[in-house]
């Protein structure tokens, strides 16, 4: 959270759960790529579409810095760990 919150800190604001915070990393990646498409996977993900629209709201404004590519691969890693020993 705390890494990937440095690129999009707006996120932990509407998605507070660890869960499925960690699972919206693992979709989203880069913030810079989502769009109006995102929207029914997120939805899908949070099951609630006002949090899906904010997410992506949130994208547009956000004041977090750029990711390399590198870390961005770490971070996606680190996620998908999370959301597999939740799943366990």
């Amino acid at each position: 959270r705390e890494w990937y919150s440095y690129h999009f800190p707006e996120l932990i604001s509407i998605v507070p759960e660890n869960y499925l915070y960690s699972k919206c990393a693992e979709y989203i990646k880069d913030r810079k790529s989502l769009n109006e498409e995102s929207l029914e996977p997120l939805t899908e993900i949070l099951s609630d579409s006002e949090k899906a629209r904010a997410v992506i709201d949130a994208s547009k404004m956000s004041m977090g810095m750029d990711i390399s590519p590198v870390d961005l691969i770490n971070i996606q890693m680190f996620a998908s760990r999370v959301v597999a020993l939740s799943n366990y």
